[in-house]
């Protein structure tokens, strides 16, 4: 019988962590919104399958939103009318990619503070629609040499927790990984392990964004 490697240890501690990560989301449900001309089985379906290999008890949902394909790709306004009447969970996460976090962030000016949003390479306004408020509960990552959303992401700064990471382009497939990485940390509640709590503050601090996308993520791959 073969004696456990030091790879073998370093597995299982890599596991346990997991576990420990999964027993400890804070949102009973995430919503997760797509873009102008999304839909449902698009981007957020890839990030949504990411995040419950570490999160497996929430309740997922991907509501068609009217901005999508499906329904004509209508208006910002439409689709904040829309997630009104979802009458969307109490303290419920939404991840929304791009006019999917513009509208969600939206949301919250609505008398819906309890929730909590991540805007993923959203503009701070479209349309009819345009953000007024800092909110608490707010998260903003997007490139400011996004050429999709140019000129619209100057006033992050005054409404939202906000992260100008250079990598991040507007094409969300491509660097999910990357971005499931920055949400898990953000999905623990507050008991989360210490390495988690110390990755997060890297990321958060801008301390690895000098060396990279995985650098940036402040997490391991």
């Amino acid at each position: 019988m073969s004696l456990p490697t030091r790879r073998h240890y370093r597995t299982i501690r890599f596991v346990r962590r997991k576990r420990r990560l999964m027993a400890r989301s804070r949102y009973l449900s995430v919503y997760l919104l797509h873009g102008k001309g999304g839909w449902p089985g698009g981007s957020v379906l890839q990030l949504e399958a990411l995040l419950r290999e570490s999160f497996p008890e929430p309740r997922y949902e991907r509501p068609s939103l009217p901005h999508g394909r499906e329904k004509g790709e209508q208006v910002a306004e439409r689709s904040v009318d829309f997630l009104r009447e979802l009458l969307v969970e109490p303290r419920a996460l939404l991840v929304g990619i791009s006019l999917g976090g513009l509208v969600a962030a939206k949301l919250q000016e609505t008398g819906r503070e309890d929730l909590h949003v991540i805007c993923i390479s959203s503009p701070t306004w479209a349309d009819g629609v345009e953000l007024q408020q800092r909110l608490t509960h707010r998260l903003a990552l997007y490139s400011s040499r996004d050429e999709v959303i140019a000129g619209r992401t100057s006033r992050w700064p005054n409404l939202a927790e906000a992260h100008d990471l250079p990598w991040l382009s507007h094409d969300t497939d491509s660097h999910k990984e990357a971005l499931a990485r920055l949400i898990v940390p953000y999905m623990s509640d507050a008991d989360q392990s210490r390495e988690g709590r110390e990755a997060h503050r890297m990321f958060l601090t801008g301390t690895c964004h000098n060396r990279g996308e995985a650098k940036a993520t402040g997490l391991p791959k």
